[in-house]
Parts: structure tokens; C-alpha cells; sequence
């Protein structure tokens, strides 16, 4: 309240200042709008003028923005005084004019375009250039042909918000509007036709929109005005809030608040949910199905003044989302949305298209049908040149390769006229499909196998595309055939693709998701999916029409039991209708009978279909045997063994074919026919069997292929396969259906077989047949036939040369059809292949040998490097079966060694994915260049290529032979420490401090984003699982935040002083639940902050007052476990109201079973309990370290002893538990069976820890660091075989993996080189500083030694090599001398020079370039010390703190220069006193200089020039904005004449990190961590790469203290060590 009282003291103020002045003009800019703002910035915000609003920043805490363009004049932005038209006078300038008003007029008009303005326009000021008259863009139309024979009109209305009270309303308005349409005349005496009588587009601004909606209502049911209403064909919205804004509630508070200013109704009727607009919405919706509508959105926030932005009217706001809408976005703010400055403003053109379509559409007359609204929406979809098509796009963001109609037109193409008619008389399909009301969305249909299940599933989609329905139907079809879409993460992402390309705000959302995150869904787990784009996105957008789902051939997919869960988990703010299709296996009838009970079954019987079989064999008869008076007999007999089965009638309709010569052949076939289908194989069998030599081992290599394959090949694929064996071909398909007995079908050049039941004949049950398929036996030989194929090691550098040197590599591949095959599938054969086989193995550790690299380089090129991981586990599945084959043996193998060799090889390349990935994929050939000198000298890719590597440099310094798994360690900053660890989607964020700060962190690159602070001790924080949401609670207050931006989004006052012990977000994560250490448990809603129910975990009348040490809900927020000490735990079913009361469930261990009152309840009292995801079992861990899994439901306890536990987190999908002991050891353990699979050694306690989302990282907080661990045992299949795999985590890795780190060597925390190049010192943790020798890393001698409580921060190695000099962070300065060894000592001598401490921390040392003085800089004060007197020579304290960084001069010895981002001033070394001439900058052309900034980097390039780089201090930059790059030259310092400072336009944008020079060149990393050189230019143009650091150096402070010499020598601190990179920028 005394916020909002100082705002209104001081807007009345203001409005009583600008009343007493004269008229001003209102349409003028602010100057800070005009001020240093590119003029293309300006025309994004469309230039409005800018209204009063000085403190507008005391509204709404919550604000907060970068400095943009202020509020401007119309709709909800007019806030301040409207000069000229504060009252509601009739009177109104001649400009502007009220009513309807012509603005360009043509003799025999066919078209009326009426443009509507919204709140706070006027007719023509809305529609001007920074409401400029010469600036009205409607008459612009007029130019266009197209618009020649329109006429064009602006109507005004009173819509101020200003001035004394009005009853007017959104419904006023539109009677008004009508009104003005039916009165217009011109000149009709001349033949003008009047307002209704030719077709009619509205187009309106924000709310301008509302009110043509209403007045379409209004007219429709209005006999007075329907005709004129029955001639609008389109309407245009432009930033209309068909949901309301919730701008428009502050607005009227400000308005009550302004003297003489009162609320207004059409603001009211503005508001988020307000009644009037509930009501326009519901009955435009049932009358505007004959509209065209086109909305337009705003994508740039509106600046409200004092440096507040916001979005004025929400995307989700803006749209109808009807099915017949098309929508499109405007680069625009608010204002701009309406404003265009000239007519080759992009928004204005994007807006005349929209007109030119509807304009034809409307004079057409065309009433096209409204669902084919996206088709059309794409003619007008706004795309950057270099943006990728929105189908390629979204394909991209979920990992989809394949066209998604594929399988669905190779079933619909045969589909005969008139089948499947059955199926609509059925009363449960017409339920189904008419969206009964009380009736199941869930069908399901079974049959058997052949009975047409897939054909069916194929015409109620045709079915239901045809009934309007084509965007709300998406499909999958699983095939046994295809492994990769067996999968429920296929299926879930080709389901989001299609609901993308149909719902353009769940598209648009999606990519959103991809932009603020970065996630990409290709490797995603289907939970993860399931979470993220449809219980986060997709089922919490409204929709007016169901969805259906048509899922084939479930019984087929990898896990149809895991589709049923998430089936069960459908909670939608819209209809799902799911339609499954599949045998009826027991497996899934109990799953469907279990968790999705009001599914309705019905069976396909042969009767079902007997009709369909009829006429397909009619109509086949008739075209075998045509005119032959036998076809009704041949009908007969074979519909009298089909038994319903399409598959059975189809086979021996192709076995007719084969013998229709004469009448005895058809009766022989027909008595040859076998009834059921493997008897039917069998024959077939026989069939290819009798075949001469060569046809039958043709024909057993080709059904080997396809029955092997992982997917199905294409002819131009399998012609090459089988080149070893068979070549040129004349016709491949005919061939194949020649000689392959009918088992085989080629439709569009894909081949397959022509039943799933067909493959599992072939491979299990054609041993003891004439022609047999053995399984091992022909993966061994596809494997072989691959590695054999991609071992051409001169053909394919050079194909992958000449792809990675073309604008597109992939469309290269068709060139070699087999390749891309090869790549990706040879080691799954592999896997399945006889493990016995000592020769296989052979053969794959030498083509590793030989061209592992070029394997890897041929996948990065496929852009998915998941084939790599995918295949480093199918070597250790095939080292699985192996050793369990081993074990059988009586005699030991001579193999072993070999089999460790493969293991090395799958570790190594999980590794290099890993390390290295981001840049492979990027530049392919970096795998022969960049990738093996990083590599571990024992690590078998160094040992296999290191010699004959085409690297040009070398890395040493490393002591470690082997692979790290630590990837990352992390500092919170200058004596801050974490205390938890949480990971979100692509983002791991730390909690530091008493006053609650978190850091987010990228995952990928292990670097800060963002901190925002709660402003509070925080003791817990969550995050959403389907959102962007995280949760803090502190002590006074729950804050909710957007993890993407850091933006405050909630704040609740907690008005109790117990501590917070669980936080849980609701399902739609529009609340959230809070747990207290008194047991209540609330549940608040966040958009009014109120409670909405509370449920106290306590018997009735209980006196207990003990206090719950943990607390945590289940993941259906059904249940919450508490944790007491000294009491067993307590399990309650959370009620959001008084009903019934349900006792709680206890967790009594066995021993305390027996225990008396006096004796307690229990003996090993509980610490932590973590809910199993997707069960009801509970793990407890005890103080003795014990885990109990509790199962709830049943009472049932499950104790392991064996884990050592003092703390424990459960992996996302909870198939993973890690736990830390109490010497700081980490394991992971596999659930439900508890077997360690990974342990970790290092020693030091562990304070929090989390696994990332797809379990392959785990992160923990030990002392001052974050470690970001990343073991190769934690890469898991998802795709092996289930033949050769039960699926569970232990048929991988059945031995645990133990590893330790190193954790004795003492970080780094500075650096230095000598001038020469020969050595380095660093300063560390414990206060040493320490020489090094270049290039060997060997260790040379100390240098110095501070407190071991100290850490060294700065250093200083004169330019002679003679002085060395170190700072601590206690504020201790030592001074050394050094001599080099000599003839007569073999050791560098030290000795002491000055060892002084002063009162503030060190920010720099700095040598004179003669030796003889020493600077020292504090944040105020300089001090020079005299190296010979070892006294301080002077000392000079700065009027003002501002950062800047002390050069030497280059050519004057007397002076050294002090470089901000103001200017660079020069200072005479010995009294510290300025001279006169200083370099003033031109930074504050660059909008940085009211935050000054900071010199981070002077870097000396070439004599006197000197290239600095700027830091802003203003947090609001982003990493990207904050870089300001300039050039300095010295040598100018008297040159008054000549600009000596200047910007250098291009390069900040490209620098990650500005590292130093090398030969007049600037060395820098990239964004993607590549080390480049730049020549100075005064403008960027372009810069060279030469290496990437791998992912495992890019530790935020290692990047700080990276060093390159004069030699070009690269030094990065890692892990205690520095790696020396040497002769990088040499090539």
C-alpha cells in the first residue's frame, strides 16, 4: 500500500503539472526512446510517443527490463494524459474524426476494407507512423492493383481512457459501428453502393477487435443489420485480446488513482477473464464458421517507461485458435503491430498478403472448407532466409527422420471400395468416433494375426480426415520390421509432429520449448517426453474438437504395457479419443484390464470381415481367371479355409496366380493350399526350395537380409548388400518376386516382409525345413558384409571429404545407397551375432584399428551421434553374451585380452561422444585433426592413431593416462559455498548463500547463465517435471520462478513460522503444494497467491506436537510420507477436504515390532524417504545406512543392508538410486534388484547431489565445488534386441564399475608464462606458487609460499624474467627474484625481495617494462614499490571506483596507462600523477556508458595497438549483448587530431573469451569453445579456427586463467594440472 500511495502522490503530481501547462503535442518521442536507440530498433517498437510514467517500476515489484521503447499512444500502453482529447467531447479534430470515414474512394468499387482502432487510437493516429499523417498507411493499399477497386475506411470511437467517467462499453461501441455502416452515404445519387452491399473485410487493432466481434454478433441476430453482416467475409486481428490482458487491471487501478480520472467500463471489460469477453467469445464461436480469420501476435515487449517492459496482449491471448484460424506473428511491439513506416516495412507486407488472399477469397466468393486453414496459413508463415521449413524444423526438434505418411499410404492404397463397412455398425466405433457424450474415449480392437487390423486401422483414419478431422487425428503404426519405430518414444514424438503441424499454439510452444532450453527430443526417454510436450504442453492447450489417436499393431511395439501407463496418465483440457489395434496377448488384456478399466474391447471375428474377404477375392479371381466360368467355385473354396484371415487369402491368391494354365493347375493349387498360416509358410518353403541351385541360395541370402534387417531396405540398399555374393542385376524386384516365394513385398522400392508372422517363421522355426534361416548366423554376416563395405579407407575419405564440403552432406548419401545403413547398423548385427565367434571379433577389433575415425566421421556427418553410443553397447552386449559363454566352458578362453580390447573401444568411444560431440557434429573431419591429441595417452583411439593422427599439434601436461569421469568442476564465486544441487531439462542449478541465490547453469557447456536471488535463506527448492517452473522457499516467502529467464513469476507470503519441509507443483502447475515441519500440508493457487485446501497429516484430537524432519509427496500427490526421529515412518492419504478420515499406514521394521512404550518406536530411526516414480513403493533410508523399499499399498518391506547409505537420490524414471557414504564414496545401484553397477572413490563428504534427467550424468556438491560426473557405465541401450536382453539394466553390465578421482591435487587459482616462453607458474588453493617446465608440464621448483588458508589470485613475471611477483586473496603480496640455472647451478635460485600486506583485495600487478617498479592496484587505491629500495615509492587514491586495467605504455618508458570504459588515461610510473592527454571512448555510442562498465582484457597486438574488451555492469545484458570490443593506439596519445579509440563493429558477437595474441593476431574462444585468430581490421569480417577444447576443460574458472605465450603455446589449468597445448595455431 505505500507503494502504491507514493505512485499515485507522484502521477498526481504529474497530471496536475501537465494540466496547468499549455497544449502539448501528445505524438512527440520520449528522448530516451530517440536516444541512443538504432533508428531499426526504434521501427521494432514502432516509434509510438511516449506517455508520462515515472515510477511505474512501484506498481508490480515484478517488473523489471532492459531499456526499450517507452509506453506509447493507443490501446492498453496509454497511460499518461491524452492532450487535445481528455473529455468525451463530440467535438474532434478534423484529422481524426469519429464515425466512418473514406479514405481512398475508386469509381466501381467490388471490395469495402474498414479498419477498426482499439483502446486509446484514434481513426488515423492508430494506423500513422509515429502518428505522423503523412505516415497513414491504409491509402498505401491503393498502389497495389490488387486493392484498385477497394474502397478503404477508418471508423473512430471514443476509446480514451482518459478523463471523467463514461458508461460506455465494448457493446456500445459496436452498435455504434453498426450504426455507421447502415447510415454511410457518399454519393449515391452517383452510384456509390452504401456499406453492405459488396463483400467486407474488418481489420482491427487490439481491442478494435473485440468490437467487430460484437458487432458480427449483434448483426447476425439483428434483422436491421444482418444483411449488412452476411456480407463480411473476413476479419483481420492485429494484437486483439480475445482472452483479455492483465495489463488491464493496473491500468484501471491507475486510472482511479489519477485526479479526475475515474475506471472505465470498456478497460474493465478488458480484464483476464472478464465476464463481457466470455461472453463474445462463446457466441462468436458457434456463428463465425463462413470467416476467414487471420490473427496476428506481438513478439517485442512494450516498454511502459523507467526501463518496465511487458506483453501487452499474450500470445495465447491473441489467438482464436479455431480450426478454420490462420495466425501468423508481427515483429512488432504492441503499438507497432498497427504502425508501418514505409512500404517496405516486412510487417506491413506481411499484412497487405494477408489482405490480397482474403481480397480474392471474398470477390471469389470462395467458401473454402475451414480445415484446411494450416495449408493455407503456411502461404503467409513469416521465415528467415537461412530458417529451416517448420516441418524440417519440428522434425529436427524431435529426432524424426522418416516421412510420417509412409506407412500410413502403403496400407490406404490398399484398402478396396467398400470394406470396412462393418465397423460402423458397430455401437462401440460409433461412440468412439462421434465423441459420445458418458461414453469411453478408449477402444479397443483385437484380431488375428492377418485379419486386416492395419488395413482397418488405415480407413478410420481416411475416415476420419474426411469428417473434418484432418488435423485432430494422429497415428502410428507399429512394425515388427522397424526397430526404431517399435519404440514408445518413436510413437510419442510422431504424434507430437503431427499435433504440431495441425495446432499452430501447441507448434509454436514447442518450439519455444526448444528455444529456451535448447532440449531436443530425439534421445529423450519416452517419460520424459510424455512429461514435457504432453502433460506440460499439449493437453493444457484448450481445443474445441477432440483429438484421436489411432495406434496398430500395439502388440508389436517394444513395450506395449508402458504406452498403456501413459495412456492411463491422460488428463487433457480437451477430448482423446485413442483407438488401439493389436492381437489380444494376454500381457496387454491385463495391462488394459488394470489401468485403463473404461476401455471398451471388441473383438474382429471372421464373420467381421468375411464380406471384405469376399469381394478381395472376387475381385483378385477376376483378374487371374477373367471370363472363366469356375471363379465362383475357386471363391468358395478358398473363403471356406481363410478363417478371416487376409494374410492366409492373399498368399494363396498369389499361389493361384502362379498356376492358372490350365484347369488341373488351379485344382491342384487349390488342393496344395494348406489351411492356417504356418502350414501355409511351409509350403511356400517348399516352394523356394525346389528351385535350381543358384535361384535358392539367392533367394535364402535375400530372406536373411530382410528378415535380419533393423529396418526395412530399400532395392538400391540391398542391391549393393549383396554384391559380395550377387551382382548386377537386371530388375532386383522383379527377381525378388520371382524366386522368393511369395514371403517378400516390394512397394515403392521398400522391401519387407509381407506379415510380422512371416519374420518370426524365417527366424525361429525354419531349422529342420529345407530352407532355413539361421538368426546369429546372418547378423554375423550383415555385420560382416558392413564393416567389409565401410573399410575402403581411400574411397570414403574422400566421399566424406566432398559431403562435409557441400551445402547439404546428407543429400550426398544418395549416391551411396548402403552407406548410410552400414554406418549405423553394423555393430547391431554385431550384437546379435554368435558370441563364440573369435574370428567376428577379430575382424571388428581390426576394422576399429583401422578406421574407427573414419566410421565416426561418416556418422557425425548423419548429424546423430546416438549411433555411437548405441553401437559402444551393442559391443558390450555382444561382451555379455560372451562371457556368459565363457563361464559354460570347462577350459579357459585365449581371448580374454581381445575382449578387454573391445571393451576399451566401447568406453573409448562413449568418451569421445561425450568430450567431443557438439564439434563433431559441427565439422565432421575434426575426428582425424582435433579429437586424438585430448584423448588419454593409455586410452586405446590414442595408442591406435596417435602415431599416424593428422593433428598438427601436441597436448601434455596431463598426469592421468585414462579417461576422467569427472567432467566439470564448479566454483560458486569468492567465498561462497553450494548447499544444493538440482538438474532441470538442459540446465543444473546450484543454491548458494544466505540469501538463497541460484545459478543455472548449461549442462552442455558447464558455464554460468544466470543467478537470481530469493532474497533469503532458502531450505528447499523443486522444480516441475512438464515445465519451466522451479520453486524456492525461504523462510518468509515461496517464490516461483522461470528457470529460462529467471523472472520472479509468484510470490507467496508464507505467514507462518514453520520450516518448509516438501514443495510439489500441481498437475497443471498452475499450484503448488506446501509441506510444513507441523505435518499441515497446504495447497496455494499461484495466480492469486490464496489457499485453496489444507490437509493437517494428524489423527483427530492428536496432541503430538513432534516435528517432521522430511517430507515428501508422491508423484500423484495423493500421498505424503513423513519422516519422524525416533518413530517409524508415516504414510497419509492427503484429502483436500473433511470426509471420511483415512488412518495412516506405518513403516514398522521387524525389530521394533516388539518394542514397549517406554522403549520408543523404533530403535534405527528413519532420515530421508523417496517415492518410487510410477509405483506405490517407498524407499526409507535409516541411520545404521540401511534401505527399506517399502511397498504401500501391500504392506510389504523389502531391507537391503549392503549400501552403506548416509544419503540417497532415485534417477528420474527411478530405474537408478545413488547413494553417498560417509567417506564421500558415490554408488549407483540398479532398481528394483539393488546390484552396484558404478562406484565412484573420493574423499571428501558429499553435501547434495541429483542425477540429470536421462540418467547418464550425475552432479554433487562437495565443499566449495560442483562436479558434474559423466561414467560411460551410465550410458544405457535402449534398443538391444529383446531376444538378446530382458530389458533390465543388468544384462549390460553385470560387473560394477569402480573408479576414483584424484582429489589431492590443490586447484589453481592463477597462472603465468614467462616472456621466453620456456616456463609457467601457478598459484594455488593452499597458497603456493609453483614453477613449471614447457613443454613436459615437469615440475621445476617452488616459487613462494603464502598462508595456506590463502589463495594465490594474482601474478606478475617481469618482462626480464628476473622478478616474480604473487598476491593472495587475504591481501599479501610477495616479490622474488629468480636466476635461470647456470653453468656453475643446475637448480633456479629464489630470493626474497618484498613480502608486504595491505587492506584490500589485490586486482593487479603490474612490472615496469625495465624492472625496476613494481604497481599494485586495490579498488581505490595505486601503490609503485621500488624493487631496488624494496620501499614504496608512491601511492595515489582515486576519487572515483571505476574498474579499469593498467598498461605499460609502449614506447615511453615514464608512463604506464589506466584503460576504463570511459577513456584511457596516462600516468607517470614514478609519482602517479596523470598528464594532460587522455582517450576518450566512443562506448557510449553503444548504450553501455551509463553502466561504465569494465575493462576485462587489454590485449597488446601489434606494437602500440591494443584490443580491449568491455564488460557492462549491468545485469540486465545478456552474455551475448554485455562484450564491447575496442581498439586503442597508444602511440596517438598527443594526436588530438585523430580518433585514437575506437569500436570494432562485428567481433564481440563471435567471442566467448578474449585470450590474448600471437604473431599481430587476436586469439579468442568461440561459442562452440573453438580457439580462433582474428587480423585486426577496423571492421570484422571473418576469423580462422584451428582446435576446440574438449567439453572436460571447459570448467568456468579453468577458462578464466587460460594463458598463450609468445610461442603460440596454450596453457589450461585443469584438475589441479596444466595441459600445455602446443603448436595449435601453427596450422
Amino acid at each position: 500500500m505505500e507503494l502504491f500511495r507514493k505512485q499515485k502522490e507522484r502521477l498526481s503530481r504529474h497530471l496536475s503539472t501537465e494540466d496547468t501547462n499549455k497544449e502539448l503535442d501528445n505524438e512527440q518521442e520520449d528522448s530516451d526512446l530517440r536516444g541512443p536507440w538504432p533508428s531499426e530498433a526504434r521501427k521494432k517498437r514502432a516509434s509510438e510517443p511516449t506517455i508520462s510514467f515515472h515510477s511505474a517500476q512501484h506498481l508490480d515489484s515484478s517488473f523489471s527490463g532492459s531499456r526499450h521503447s517507452s509506453l506509447v499512444g493507443s490501446d492498453f500502453a496509454r497511460i499518461g494524459p491524452q492532450h487535445g482529447r481528455t473529455s468525451p467531447s463530440p467535438s474532434r479534430p478534423e484529422s481524426d474524426p469519429f464515425g466512418l470515414t473514406l479514405v481512398y474512394a475508386c469509381s466501381s468499387p467490388i471490395l469495402d476494407i474498414i479498419f477498426v482502432h482499439g483502446l486509446g487510437g484514434t481513426s488515423k493516429g492508430t494506423w500513422s507512423w509515429e502518428r505522423n499523417p503523412s505516415n497513414f498507411w491504409p491509402p498505401w493499399l491503393a498502389d497495389d492493383s490488387e486493392f484498385s477497386k477497394a474502397r478503404i475506411f477508418t471508423y473512430g470511437y471514443n476509446a480514451n481512457f482518459t478523463g471523467q467517467y463514461t458508461s460506455l462499453s465494448i457493446l456500445d461501441f459496436a452498435k455504434d459501428l453498426l450504426l455507421r455502416m447502415k447510415t454511410y452515404s457518399v454519393n449515391y445519387e452517383q452510384g456509390d453502393a452504401p456499406v453492405g452491399g459488396l463483400p467486407i473485410i474488418l481489420i482491427a487493432h487490439s481491442m478494435g477487435g473485440l468490437v467487430i466481434k460484437k458487432a458480427y454478433i449483434i448483426g447476425k441476430g439483428d434483422q436491421q443489420y444482418k444483411n449488412i453482416i452476411n456480407h463480411v467475409s473476413a476479419m483481420v486481428f492485429l494484437a486483439t485480446p480475445h482472452r483479455g490482458s492483465t495489463f488491464a487491471a493496473m491500468l484501471n487501478n491507475i486510472l482511479r488513482a489519477s485526479p479526475g480520472g475515474s475506471a472505465k467500463n470498456y478497460v474493465a471489460e478488458l480484464e483476464r477473464l472478464s465476464g463481457s469477453l466470455q461472453d463474445i467469445n462463446e457466441l462468436f464461436r458457434n456463428i463465425c464458421g463462413n470467416l476467414k480469420l487471420v490473427s496476428f501476435h506481438e513478439t517485442i515487449k512494450t516498454n511502459l517507461g523507467a526501463g518496465i517492459k511487458k506483453m501487452i496482449v499474450d500470445k495465447d491471448s491473441a489467438l482464436l485458435e479455431y480450426p478454420g484460424e490462420i495466425s501468423s506473428s508481427l515483429i512488432a511491439d504492441h503499438h507497432g503491430m498497427a504502425k508501418f513506416k514505409n512500404p517496405q516495412d516486412t510487417n506491413y507486407n506481411n499484412v497487405k498478403n494477408v489482405l490480397k488472399w482474403l481480397t480474392k477469397k471474398a470477390v471469389s466468393g470462395d467458401t473454402e472448407d475451414p480445415t484446411s486453414a494450416f495449408s493455407e496459413r503456411k502461404a503467409i508463415e513469416r521465415q528467415t532466409p537461412n530458417e529451416l521449413p517448420l516441418e524440417q524444423r519440428l522434425m529436427s526438434i524431435l529426432g524424426i527422420s522418416e516421412n510420417k505418411d509412409e506407412d500410413l499410404d502403403s496400407f490406404t492404397e490398399r484398402i478396396m471400395q467398400g470394406s470396412c463397412q462393418w465397423l460402423l455398425q458397430r455401437q462401440a466405433f460409433q461412440d468412439w468416433i462421434s465423441d459420445a457424450p458418458n461414453k469411453s474415449g478408449m477402444l479397443w480392437l483385437t484380431g488375428n494375426p492377418g485379419a486386416g487390423k492395419s488395413i482397418l486401422a488405415s480407413y478410420v483414419i481416411a475416415l476420419l480426415k474426411k469428417r473434418s478431422f484432418s488435423g485432430g487425428c494422429q497415428f502410428h503404426f507399429f512394425l515388427a520390421g522397424n526397430q526404431t519405430k517399435r519404440t514408445i518414444s518413436y510413437l510419442l514424438r510422431s504424434i507430437a509432429l503431427q499435433a504440431a503441424l495441425f495446432h499452430e499454439v501447441f507448434c509454436t510452444r514447442l518450439i519455444e520449448l526448444h528455444e529456451n532450453t535448447g532440449i531436443v527430443f530425439g534421445q529423450q526417454k519416452a517419460m520424459i517426453i510424455w512429461e514435457k510436450i504432453f502433460e506440460g504442453i499439449l493437453f493444457r492447450i484448450p481445443s474445441q474438437n477432440p483429438f484421436f489417436w489411432v495406434f496398430d499393431g500395439l502388440d508389436e511395439a517394444e513395450t506395449p504395457v508402458e504406452l498403456v501407463k501413459l495412456l492411463s496418465r491422460i488428463k487433457a483440457a480437451f477430448r482423446i479419443n485413442v483407438l488401439l489395434l493389436s492381437r489380444a496377448t494376454k500381457d496387454l488384456a491385463a495391462g488394459i484390464r488394470n489401468l485403463l478399466p473404461t476401455a471398451v474391447h471388441e473383438g474382429i471375428s471372421a464373420e467381421d470381415n468375411m464380406d471384405d474377404i469376399r469381394d478381395y477375392v472376387i475381385s483378385s479371381i477376376s483378374k487371374i481367371l477373367p471370363g472363366d466360368q469356375a471363379q465362383e467355385m475357386i471363391v468358395e473354396d478358398i473363403l471356406s479355409k481363410a478363417s478371416g484371415s487376409f494374410l492366409w487369402v492373399r498368399l494363396a491368391l498369389e499361389r493361384i496366380r502362379d498356376n492358372w494354365y490350365t484347369k488341373d493347375d488351379i485344382k491342384l493349387a487349390l488342393t496344395e493350399i494348406p489351411g492356417g498360416m504356418e502350414r501355409l509358410y511351409e509350403r511356400m518353403i517348399e516352394v523356394i526350395a525346389n528351385q535350381p541351385s543358384k535361384p535358392h541360395k539367392m533367394a535364402v541370402r535375400i530372406l536373411t537380409w530382410v528378415a535380419c534387417a533393423f529396418r526395412p531396405l530399400d532395392v538400391a540398399e540391398l542391391e549393393v548388400a549383396l554384391i559380395p555374393d550377387f551382382r548386377d542385376f537386371y530388375s532386383l524386384e522383379h527377381t525378388i518376386e520371382e524366386i522368393c516365394g511369395h514371403f517378400i513385398v516390394v512397394n515403392k522400392a521398400k522391401i519387407t516382409l509381407i506379415h510380422h508372422t512371416a519374420a518370426q517363421f524365417l527366424l525361429k522355426k525354419t531349422s529342420s525345413l529345407p530352407v532355413a534361416i539361421f538368426p546369429s548366423e546372418g547378423h554375423q554376416h550383415i555385420a560382416t558384409v558392413s564393416m567389409n563395405f565401410l573399410s575402403d579407407a581411400s574411397k570414403w575419405r574422400r566421399v566424406f571429404s566432398n559431403m562435409q564440403t557441400t551445402s547439404s552432406g546428407t543429400a550426398s548419401f544418395s549416391d551411396y545407397p548402403f552407406l548410410p545403413y552400414a554406418l549405423t547398423y553394423w555393430a547391431y548385427h554385431f550384437s546379435l551375432a554368435p558370441a563364440e565367434s573369435d574370428e567376428l571379433l577379430e575382424t571388428v577389433l581390426t576394422f576399429l584399428e583401422e578406421s574407427c575415425l573414419l566410421w565416426i566421421n561418416g556418422v557425425a556427418l548423419f548429424n546423430n551421434l546416438r549411433v555411437l553410443t548405441q553401437s559402444a553397447q551393442n559391443f558390450k552386449s555382444f561382451l555379455k553374451k560372451r562371457a556368459n559363454n565363457l563361464a559354460k566352458k570347462s577350459t579357459p578362453s585365449l581371448t580374454l585380452t581381445r575382449d578387454s580390447e573391445l571393451r576399451q573401444w566401447a568406453n573409448d568411444i562413449i568418451r569421445v561422444v561425450g568430450r567431443f560431440g557438439r564439434n563433431i557434429v559441427e565439422n565432421p573431419a575434426s575426428i582425424h585433426k582435433h579429437v586424438v591429441p585430448f584423448c588419454p595417452k593409455e586410452s586405446i583411439i590414442s595408442r591406435s592413431f596417435g602415431s599416424t593422427s593428422r593433428s598438427a599439434f601436441s597436448v601434455s601436461g596431463i598426469t592421468s593416462k585414462k579417461w576422467d569421469d569427472c567432467l566439470a568442476r564448479m566454483t560458486m564465486g569468492e567465498d561462497q559455498t553450494a548447499s544444493k544441487v538440482l538438474c532441470k531439462d538442459t540446465f543444473f542449478v546450484t543454491l548458494v548463500g544466505i540469501n538463497g541465490t541460484l545459478i543455472v547453469w548449461s549442462s552442455e557447456t558447464c558455464e554460468e547463465i544466470r543467478r537470481f536471488t530469493h532474497g533469503e535463506y532458502v531450505t528447499h527448492m523443486t522444480s516441475s517435471r512438464t515445465s519451466n517452473l522451479l520453486a524456492t522457499a525461504g523462510f518468509k516467502t515461496t517464490r516461483v520462478w522461470d528457470i529460462t529467464t529467471g523472472e520472479e513469476l509468484y510470490r507467496l507470503p508464507k505467514g507462518r513460522y514453520h520450516h518448509t519441509r516438501t514443495l510439489a507443483f500441481g498437475p497443471e502447475d498452475d499450484e503448488i503444494l506446501v509441506g510444513y515441519d507441523d505435518c499441515l500440508i497446504q495447497c496455494f493457487d499461484l495466480a492469486t497467491a490464496r489457499e485453496k485446501w489444507q490437509f493437517i497429516a494428524k489423527e483427530p484430537g492428536s496432541q503430538d506436537h513432534n516435528c517432521a524432519r522430511y517430507m515428501a509427496i508422491s508423484p500423484d500427490l495423493t500421498q505424503v510420507a513423513l519422516v519422524f526421529r525416533g518413530r517409524p515412518v508415516v504414510v497419509w492419504s492427503i484429502q483436500h477436504s473433511s470426509s471420511a478420515f483415512i488412518p495412516p499406514k506405518r513403516c514398522v521394521l521387524i525389530e521394533d515390532n516388539m518394542r514397549s512404550a517406554r522403549e520408543g518406536d523404533a530403535w534405527n530411526a528413519p532420515e530421508v524417504a523417496l517415492w518410487q516414480p510410477g509405483t506405490d513403493h517407498l524407499l526409507i533410508m535409516y541411520e545404521d545406512t540401511k534401505i527399506v523399499e517399502w511397498n504401500v499399498r501391500d504392506d510389504e518391506q523389502s531391507p537391503h543392508d549392503h549400501m552403506g547409505a548416509r544419503g540417497m537420490v532415485l534417477s528420474h524414471d527411478g530405474s537408478l538410486l545413488l547413494t553417498s557414504d560417509v567417506n564421500g564414496t558415490l554408488s549407483i545401484w540398479t532398481v528394483p534388484n539393488y546390484r552396484l553397477t558404478y562406484r565412484l572413490k573420493y574423499e571428501e563428504l558429499v553435501t547434495d547431489m541429483t542425477f540429470s534427467p536421462d540418467g547418464t550424468r550425475f552432479y554433487d556438491i562437495r565443499g566449495t565445488f560442483c562436479n558434474v560426473w559423466e561414467p560411460d557405465a551410465l550410458i544405457r541401450s535402449q534398443d538391444i534386441d529383446q531376444d538378446s536382453a530382458s530389458g533390465s539394466y543388468e544384462t549390460i553390465h553385470s560387473e560394477p564399475v569402480i573408479s576414483s578421482d584424484d582429489n589431492t591435487r590443490v586447484p589453481i587459482t592463477s597462472l603465468i608464462c614467462n616472456a621466453s616462453g620456456s616456463c609457467y607458474c601457478c598459484g594455488k588453493e593452499d597458497g603456493t606458487v609453483t614453477m613449471y617446465e614447457i613443454p613436459k608440464g615437469r615440475k621445476v621448483r617452488q616459487i613462494a609460499k603464502h598462508a595456506s588458508s590463502a589463495s594465490v589470485i594474482k601474478l606478475a613475471w617481469s618482462t626480464s624474467q628476473k622478478y616474480l611477483a604473487s598476491g593472495d586473496d587475504s591481501g599479501r603480496i610477495m616479490v622474488k627474484r629468480l636466476e635461470p640455472p647456470s653453468s656453475s647451478r643446475a637448480e633456479w635460485a629464489v630470493f626474497k625481495l618484498i613480502d608486504r600486506r595491505i587492506d584490500e583485495a589485490i586486482e593487479q600487478l603490474l612490472f615496469h617494462t625495465q624492472d625496476g617498479l613494481l604497481l599494485i592496484t586495490t579498488r581505490t587505491t595505486a601503490y609503485v614499490m621500488n624493487l631496488k629500495t624494496k620501499a614504496e615509492l608512491c601511492c595515489a587514491r582515486y576519487s572515483e571506483q571505476r574498474d579499469g586495467l593498467w598498461i605499460n605504455h609502449p614506447t615511453s618508458p615514464a608512463l604506464l596507462v589506466k584503460v576504463d570504459a570511459v577513456q584511457a588515461h596516462p600516468f607517470l610510473w614514478k609519482t602517479l600523477l596523470p598528464q594532460d592527454d587522455s582517450i576518450s571512448s566512443s562506448f557510449e555510442d553503444v548504450q553501455l556508458a551509463d553502466s561504465r562498465g569494465k575493462v576485462q582484457r587489454a590485449i597488446h597486438v601489434h606494437d602500440c595497438r591494443v584490443l580491449l574488451e568491455i564488460l557492462s555492469n549491468d545485469p540486465k545484458y545478456a552474455s551475448s549483448q554485455n562484450r564491447h570490443m575496442e581498439f586503442l593506439e597508444l602511440h596517438k596519445l598527443r594526436d588530438t587530431g585523430t580518433s585514437r579509440r575506437k569500436t570494432v563493429e562485428g567481433l564481440a558477437k563471435h567471442v566467448r573469451l578474449l585470450i590474448g595474441s600471437f604473431q599481430d593476431q587476436v586469439v579468442f574462444l568461440d561459442h562452440q569453445f573453438w580457439l580462433c585468430t582474428w587480423a585486426m581490421e577496423p571492421v570484422y569480417s571473418k576469423h580462422k579456427r584451428h582446435f576446440f577444447l574438449p567439453k572436460d576443460w571447459l570448467s568456468p574458472m579453468s577458462l578464466k586463467l587460460i594463458v598463450l605465450n609468445a610461442q603460440g603455446t596454450l596453457m589450461c589449468p585443469r584438475n589441479g594440472e596444466v595441459a600445455i597445448v602446443r603448436s595449435g595455431l601453427k596450422h
